[in-house]
Parts: C-alpha cells; sequence; structure tokens
C-alpha cells in the first residue's frame, strides 16, 4: 500500500516525457524564435493602438 502512494506522488510530479514540472525543459531556455515573436507582439499592440486612435478621432472628434 505505501509502495503505492509513493508511485503516485511521483507520477504526479513528473510531466508526461518524466521531466519534474518545477524545471523548464532545456528546449525551451535556448528557443530561437523567442525573440522575433516579441518584436512582433510589440509592432502588433503598436499598430492596434494607432489604428485605435483613428477610429476614435475619426468618429468621435
Amino acid at each position: 500500500m505505501e509502495d503505492n502512494r509513493e508511485q503516485n506522488e511521483m507520477e504526479m510530479d513528473e510531466s508526461m516525457h518524466g521531466v519534474p514540472r518545477k524545471e523548464v525543459p532545456e528546449v525551451a531556455k535556448d528557443e530561437p524564435d523567442d525573440k522575433p515573436a516579441a518584436r512582433t507582439i510589440q509592432w502588433t499592440i503598436v499598430i492596434a493602438v494607432i489604428i485605435l486612435a483613428i477610429v476614435y478621432f475619426v468618429f468621435f472628434y
């Protein structure tokens, strides 16, 4: 009974691929596509704010 409980606790602490959930996988740390994606998000936000400002000034000013 005790061994079964330990096995269940160990399974809950590990993800699907056997990596403990508290650690970030190395692949995620060194992801090369993160920096371009971050720049794209910033440009998207800037463009959205500009479009919203244009809509505001056209309809409410």
